[in-house]
């Protein structure tokens, strides 16, 4: 969270409904300390346009749009501007547009019936580099992108899948950080949480993108979604 000497963080709502657009503005108002609106746009053009001109933190983006959809404008805004946190804030939970949006480079997903404390806390912890994924489309990722041919019966034949035996190399201390970047707990939560040093998140933060082969938080909660190890 932001205090009174950390500048607030900059948010950019990005949603074909005007109506849609007013209440999560609304909604982020219960935070007005530590955030602050700086634009608006109805698709996906306008976006990428508004994010060279006003340089929010993190933008509220919506998938099912008119001209550019929310997909297409993530990947764009991220290739252009990587630094930009991308929250796909979406009432789709068809399998094609969760995934598509997943692979688009987005940061964190969930749905407009999120409750508006639970946003806030999204865009927040988002912008201070943690993912965050509803649990309603953690399911549709696990459930979709299980491997067709993986038999999750004994293990039997050769041995281990690569993704499996990159989680079998995790310590059990890395499990836990992983399962808490998977609820989107920052450095600073986590570290909390367990009670070790924020030095010590990071080097087991690193060392798990390490042994995952990723590289970032969000691909490393995927990959944990995928391989239900959370």
């Amino acid at each position: 969270m932001t205090g009174a000497d950390t500048p607030k963080v900059k948010v950019m709502v990005v949603d074909d409904s005007r109506l849609t657009r007013l209440s999560v503005k609304t909604m982020l108002k219960s935070a007005q300390q530590d955030i602050e609106l700086v634009a608006e746009a109805e698709e996906g053009n306008q976006a990428i346009e508004l994010v060279g001109k006003f340089h929010p933190d993190v933008v509220l983006m919506d998938i099912g749009m008119p001209v550019m959809d929310g997909v297409r404008a993530t990947q764009a805004i991220k290739r252009q501007y990587p630094d930009v946190k991308v929250v796909m804030l979406t009432s789709h939970e068809d399998e094609d547009d969760v995934l598509d949006a997943f692979s688009s480079g987005a940061n964190s997903y969930c749905l407009k019936e999120t409750p508006p404390e639970m946003l806030v806390h999204v865009v927040l912890s988002t912008a201070h580099g943690a993912c965050w994924i509803d649990p309603k489309i953690a399911r549709i990722v696990m459930s979709q992108l299980q491997p067709s041919d993986r038999n999750h019966k004994s293990m039997e034949g050769d041995g281990q899948s690569e993704e499996s035996t990159g989680f079998a190399l995790l310590t059990e201390r890395e499990v836990d950080v992983l399962k808490l970047v998977t609820k989107g707990l920052n450095n600073a939560e986590i570290s909390e949480r367990l009670c070790i040093s924020m030095n010590t998140v990071k080097t087991h933060l690193k060392n798990i993108f390490q042994k995952l082969e990723v590289e970032d938080r969000t691909a490393a909660a995927l990959k944990a979604l995928k391989e239900r190890i959370v």
